[in-house]
Order: structure tokens, then sequence, then C-alpha cells
């Protein structure tokens, strides 16, 4: 009896492909969780850093679009009176003080090579799936990191996302528009309210002086009837600083069996101060993270994003390419976001 022919293609592909796929949900509270601010805004799970939990509050997808796109009021409404009587006019003129803020799209990628040697040296199936999970955890490892580094960095590289330092600041553009022409598109530092932008600081100094004064004016400044700051971060150094700075007052109930000289979570006003590898040193960050504040906007689809596998022209080894594009952006600079700097003993 005759029995028609069949043909695999790729069937090596195939199989990465799922083993990348399969591993590819464990990877990523693994990977994302190790910095605070990483994972509030590239992930869904923030993890227990000092027993608080944010999941991805700091990041939201746009549907297309040549660029990320925040609409900001920067004044408000004229149109608005009160009437002399039942008779009187009332107001006609529109409303057109809102404005469009624009980020560009940055692009970052890793990828995920599988040679034929690779091939040759992990045979068997528990082998190769061991060995692709590792190598996806070292790519997706590798491209949080890059982007994360540059969130908070005081030196932005070559097409990288806006950092937070840009954002949040004053007399200066941002998104666009800038505080030097709009005066609500500012931060206010630790200057008093109504200072001009150009004169606007958000230096501090020893915190030991003036550490615990400097943080309630930053977050005062941040902070506008309910909308104010719903994460502090800061850098390990800082992070003591502040906790020496505190009177513990612990309650007890019940037996208590571990001696326990610090607390188990720091918070300032009951917002969550959390310590961050990443922070540029002498920096506090007050931020209002979320869809009234800062968050990372990414083009839908291409958030962390593994395209299929294909084979290199030149080499014996497969790639899939992990994308991301996406733009760190600013809803308010004035209210709900701060920071202080030059913080030292």
């Amino acid at each position: 009896m005759s029995v028609a022919g069949q043909t695999l293609t790729q069937t090596d592909l195939r199989t990465y492909a799922f083993t990348r796929d399969h591993v590819f949900s464990e990877t990523q509270d693994h990977v994302f969780s190790h910095d605070p601010l990483t994972a509030i805004f590239l992930d869904k799970t923030l993890g227990n850093f000092g027993g608080v939990r944010m999941r991805g509050i700091g990041n939201t997808n746009q549907d297309g679009g040549a660029s990320a796109q925040v609409r900001v009021r920067l004044g408000k409404h004229a149109g608005s009176k009160f009437l002399a009587g039942g008779w009187d006019s009332h107001p006609v003129n529109p409303d057109d003080n809102a404005r469009l803020s624009t980020a560009n799209w940055t692009h970052a990628a890793g990828v995920l090579a599988i040679s034929d040697t690779d091939k040759d040296v992990h045979r068997g199936v528990e082998n190769m799936a061991s060995f692709v999970a590792d190598q996806t955890e070292s790519v997706m490892l590798s491209l949080v990191d890059t982007i994360a580094d540059e969130l908070q960095t005081t030196s932005s590289s070559v097409n990288a996302p806006t950092s937070l330092d840009s954002l949040i600041s004053a007399n200066d553009t941002a998104q666009g528009l800038g505080g030097d022409t709009y005066t609500q598109w500012n931060s206010r530092g630790v200057s008093a309210r109504g200072t001009a932008a150009a004169s606007v600081l958000f230096a501090s100094g020893s915190f030991a002086a003036q550490g615990i004064a400097d943080m309630r004016t930053a977050f005062n400044n941040a902070s506008e009837g309910s909308i104010r700051p719903n994460v502090l971060a800061t850098t390990y150094t800082v992070h003591e600083f502040y906790e020496g700075a505190l009177q513990p007052q612990e309650r007890f109930a019940g037996a208590v069996s571990v001696a326990d000289g610090s607390f188990e979570a720091l918070a300032f006003r009951k917002v969550p101060l959390l310590a961050s590898p990443k922070t540029p040193s002498g920096y506090m960050w007050f931020l209002n993270a979320g869809s009234r504040g800062i968050q990372i906007i990414t083009l839908s689809g291409k958030s962390f994003r593994f395209m299929p596998f294909k084979m290199s022209s030149t080499q014996e080894v497969a790639l899939s390419e992990l994308q991301w594009k996406g733009q760190l952006c600013i809803k308010n600079r004035l209210y709900g976001n701060n920071k202080l700097t030059t913080i030292s003993a």
C-alpha cells in the first residue's frame, strides 16, 4: 500500500519557539522584580519591596500612532461666569487650553540565538528546554536592565527613553512643551509655590540637618487636593538616612520570638518609600505613577514580544528578536511629581 510522503520543515525551530514561549511567563516575574521602579514601569508585578505591591501601575499601551501622545490642560477655561439673572447671556467662549504633548517612540531589542552547535551539545528534550529557558532569561534580563538604567539616569544614552530627571524638572522642554512658555508645565522642587520657573530649585543638602524638612516641602509641592505622589524612591544610602532619623515605636501582640531593631517597611505620609539600586546618588523621587501622573506608554503589541525564529543568512544560527517599543511620558509635571537632588549625610 502506497503511503503519501511527509515533509517536516524546520521542526527544530518549532521546538525552540514552544520552549521559549513556555518559559516566557515564568521568566518575567523573576527578571522584572529585581528593582522596584523597573517593576512599576515595566511589568505587572512589583514583588515584595517593603511589603508594598503596585502591579504595573506605571505602564499602559497605545494603539498605533506616530508617537506617544498625551493631552494636557495648561490653563483654566475662561468661559465661566456668574449670571445677572435668569435672562442674562450664558458664556459662549470655547475652551482652548489643552495642548498635545508628544514623545517619539524609542526602540530596544535583544536576541535569542540558538546555533547548530547548541543543538548538538544540548541533546535531549530536557537539556534543550533547560538551555533555551536559561537563554531566554538572559536576553530578557539584559533588555529590561538596559531600559531600566535609562529611566533613572542623569545622562541619557542616544536613542534611549526620556529619563525621570528630564521629565521632573522646570524651565525646560519636555514632550515638545516648554516650561518657560507654560507656567503650569513645571515641577516645583523645594521652592516656594509661585516661584518663577527659572528660579525653581531641587537641591537638598545634609539629610541630618534638612532632609525631613525638604521631604515635607517636596511632597507638599507635589500635592494638590487628592493628587499626590503614590510612591517615593531613593538610594539605599538615603533610605538608611531616613530610617535612622525615625523614632521607632513598636507594638507587640502575643509572643515575640524574634528581636528586630528595624522597621518592616518605610513610608512617608503613608506613601511607600522604596530603595532602588538604580537611583542616582543623592536623589529622591516623588512620583505619581499611573494614568494621572507618569508612566511608560508602550506601542501596543510590542511590549517585550519575541518575534518568530529566523535563520541567519551568514551563520548556522536561528534568531528570535525580543522587541520593545515605548517611551516614558509625564502627564502632569506640576502635580504629583517632584524630586530632591544632592542629598548628603
